[in-house]
């Protein structure tokens, strides 16, 4: 046998005493067993008398593959895109990773683990930050003042972080990335350090590995860039490792108990685990998804709603990131950030059958934070599949009837023309009060709401289909031109707001651009709109300093960007004038295919436009963007006078239908080929519900098969698999005195444990007394004949000696004495 050192007895008991008591996650602080001695630490003392860590073999791959854990999610993070200078994070994780292995050998307790990582990181962090440091004026301003350059660096990363707790506590918008930066290196720090100390000190690989993997599968989630690659190799990684540690874990058991093993169990042990890690993922990428299921969705709504708060404030606190446009995968929620970049692609989104239509609402926006849009609408009701929705009688609008299929996951969230009256699926609904009217008994006030953001109360899978009604805008310039300027207070005081600390740059260029304040509303609104389609369109543009206002950033700085930039530019242009006006967000009208009337929206179509609202005919779309299409409505010149009475019919001339929503794009020709109109042909392959049950059913048929090649009994395997089932039956049985807690000491022969254990359990002794002579028996005297003998006597003394571990079991978790001495 392998000599070893002396101390090596003496760790080895330390550790295999915790495992043995259950207490593998405990560092035994208090007292450490060596040698039949006993070595007491003071409470107050922040140090242990011997090196408590748990893994005695094979530290080297585990320090690699967790390492590489660890340095998976940084370089993900710096791939993801979300700002500049991300690569410092690669030696944050090496400087967590280094620091926190040395921790943990170190004879130090975890206060001090924590107080010092707490120290360290910080300073680690800001130094590596100060690399990165790019505000020379800034910095020079406190070289001046004699501070030594490094020093004023990192005083200047301290003084933006009071800055942006200072904005944090006051609730105002932020986009400071060197926040970002400083706050995600110092979690890769934490994650890293506190994981290698979990991993190395106490074994707790999971704990260490699911930190890691949370962070990585948020980033993967929200990422800018695709990182999924990343998650990928990380699970593969994060099995080995797991296998591997429970694998050192055991060998040392096997030792401590003196069970023999085979010395190459260990190249075995990893070919299985990288096959079944192999299946596993395999497994994961085929597998029905549980979000399809209703039930579970509708359990989910709350921590959703949970969930979009959060993020809106997320969004507010870090709004220089660049973000990636999920809408194909999150939806759209009642928030809207102006940031960075937009990455779209040309993903097939859904199919709109219907006669003509222009905009696809999702959610309107009415508060104006200065870098932020939102929705406060305060009401939210539920209705039924087909249910009328409540409708304001707006002048000269017509019926739609249109019928959505979903090629992708749009989050729950309902999209329509605006505004819709009627949906085929059971809805919530954000109200949002517009006016008061008087009651029919004269008295006391009705108030008027209308509908700004729907989400679907059932899950809509890839292939759902609904049919929404809407009362769709049929109005000319003529009526537009005509319209009042009375608008109901509520209209006024939300949709005229303003941040308080508008610019007046802005305000002075509107009343330049709208002209003057006698010429009729709508003149004035197109003269804004033309006046911003003049700015150049660009999707990669960055994101406003923290400093800088977006619009004006926008109208005076860059002058070119997208759409959420045209649009909050026009509306705030039009509410310094005292012209009501919202955000939108949706998608815009997508590619026609003039045959079968089809439209396909992309991902690239998500879009954000304007309404402008008019007294009588209600909220009226206008577009700003210059990478969109014009809107052109008819002059209307040669129409008879409308009626002034709201909501009443109206007589149209039918030819103006294909012109009222002229969309100027090009023909269904224009579409990617695998895009013909129909559902089937766009995508390839629908899954249809028999397609997930099936394949629910052959997972489900897989993963037991896995199970039972697992767990099945090993000499039902091939003719030339030899192998003792004494030391099979024997391995359960130690495997129950740990659970039972009984004979845990180290270094007891078999009879001496089988003892122990026959005392505590009287009823299971005389099984127990064999199962342990067979053992020692084939341990010691092996007789290959007398093998099939005696393994039917082994099976039999344990299928009776089982159902007596499991109530000696069952008692002491419920606190119940079944000692022997008292009766039961």
């Amino acid at each position: 046998m392998r000599q070893s050192n002396p101390l090596a007895p003496t760790r080895r008991s330390s550790a295999l005493a915790a495992v043995s008591s259950g207490t593998r996650g405990t560092a035994p602080a208090a007292s450490l067993s060596a040698q039949g001695s006993s070595v007491n630490i003071a409470p107050e003392e922040h140090y242990i008398a011997q090196t408590p860590f748990f893994f005695q073999e094979g530290r080297l791959l585990i320090f690699v593959l967790f390492g590489l854990l660890n340095l998976l999610l940084a370089i993900s993070l710096d791939v993801a895109g979300w700002v500049a200078g991300m690569n410092l994070l690669v030696p944050v994780v090496l400087g967590g990773l280094l620091m926190g292995t040395l921790m943990a050998y170190s004879r130090f307790d975890g206060f001090f683990m924590l107080s010092h990582s707490l120290s360290t990181g910080l300073a680690w962090v800001f130094y590596l930050m100060t690399g990165i440091v790019d505000n020379e004026r800034r910095v020079a301003l406190f070289v001046d003042h004699g501070v030594p350059e490094l020093q004023a660096r990192a005083y200047f990363l301290l003084e933006r972080w009071l800055e942006w707790v200072q904005a944090a506590l006051s609730n105002n918008a932020s986009n400071d990335n060197y926040i970002f930066i400083l706050e995600i290196s110092f979690l890769i720090w934490w994650l890293a350090y506190l994981g290698a100390w979990t991993v190395f000190r106490y074994g707790n690989v999971w704990r260490g590995v699911m930190m890691v993997a949370v962070a990585l599968l948020v980033n993967t989630y929200y990422a800018p860039n695709p990182v999924t690659g990343f998650l990928v190799v990380f699970c593969i990684l994060a099995l080995l490792l797991l296998a591997w540690t429970n694998l050192i874990a055991n060998r040392q058991r096997w030792r401590a108990f003196r069970i023999t093993f085979s010395q190459d169990i260990a190249f075995d042990f990893m070919r299985t685990g990288v096959l079944y890690t192999l299946v596993i993922i395999s497994i994961a990428f085929v597998a029905p998804s549980l979000g399809r299921n209703a039930n579970f969705h509708q359990f989910l709504a709350p921590i959703n709603q949970r969930w979009e708060a959060a993020t809106q404030e997320w969004n507010q606190l870090y709004q220089g990131l660049n973000r990636q446009e999920r809408l194909v995968a999150t939806g759209f929620t009642k928030s809207l950030s102006l940031g960075g970049a937009r990455n779209v692609t040309d993903s097939a989104i859904f199919q709109v059958q219907a006669a003509q239509g222009r905009y696809w609402r999702a959610v309107t926006f009415d508060t104006f934070t200065g870098r932020q849009w939102a929705n406060s609408s305060p009401l939210e009701l539920e209705f039924d599949s087909d249910e009328p929705i409540p409708q304001i009688g707006w002048s000269q609008r017509k019926p739609l009837t249109q019928t959505i299929t979903l090629l992708a996951s749009t989050g729950g969230v309902v999209l329509a023309a605006p505004d819709a009256a009627q949906i085929s699926v059971p809805i919530l609904g954000s109200f949002m009060p517009v006016f008061g009217e008087v009651g029919e008994d004269g008295a006391g006030t009705e108030i008027q709401t209308e509908l700004t953001y729907i989400r679907s109360r059932v899950a809509l899978d890839v292939g759902s289909s609904y049919t929404v009604v809407s009362n769709l805008t049929d109005i000319t310039e003529r009526a537009l031109r005509e319209a009042t300027v009375d608008y109901p207070l509520e209209i006024s005081q939300r949709y005229l707001q303003l941040p308080d600390d508008f610019s007046p740059r802005i305000v002075a260029l509107a009343a330049e651009v709208a002209g003057d304040s006698e010429d009729n509303v709508y003149d004035r609104v197109k003269r804004v709109e033309r006046f911003l389609r003049g700015y150049e369109y660009d999707e990669a543009i960055e994101a406003p300093a923290t400093n800088q206002d977006p619009v004006a950033y926008f109208l005076f700085d860059i002058q070119r960007g997208y759409c959420d930039y045209y649009a909050s530019a026009m509306v705030t242009m039009l509410r310094s004038q005292g012209i009501p006006a919202r955000a939108v967000s949706g998608y815009a009208e997508g590619l026609l295919d003039e045959e079968t009337g089809i439209r396909v929206i992309t991902e690239r179509d998500a879009h954000t436009w304007v309404e402008v609202y008019f007294p009588q005919y209600g909220w009226v779309e206008f577009e700003p963007t210059a990478g969109e299409s014009a809107l052109e409505r008819p002059s209307g010149a040669d129409l008879p006078e409308p009626s002034s009475i709201p909501g009443a019919p109206e007589e149209t001339d039918p030819a103006l239908d294909d012109t009222l929503f002229e969309s100027g794009r090009d023909s269904f020709e224009d579409l990617p080929p695998e895009f013909t109109g129909e559902f089937p042909a766009e995508t390839g392959f629908r899954p249809t519900t028999q397609w997930y049950v099936i394949t629910g059913l052959l997972t489900l048929l897989a993963l037991v098969g896995g199970v039972w090649l697992l767990r099945r009994k090993p000499w039902q395997g091939p003719q030339d698999f030899d192998i003792d089932p004494a030391s099979v039956f024997y391995e359960r049985l130690v495997d129950w005195t740990q659970r039972l807690g009984a004979a845990t000491q180290s270094g007891l022969t078999p009879y001496e444990r089988s003892a122990i254990l026959a005392q505590e359990l009287p009823m299971g002794a005389p099984f127990i007394r064999r199962i342990t002579e067979i053992y020692v028996q084939y341990r010691y005297a092996p007789h290959a004949s007398a093998q099939d003998k005696t393994t039917g006597d082994l099976e039999s003394s344990w299928q009776q000696l089982r159902p007596v571990l499991w109530r000696a079991w069952l008692d002491r978790r419920l606190g119940r004495d079944n000692s022997p001495d008292k009766p039961r």
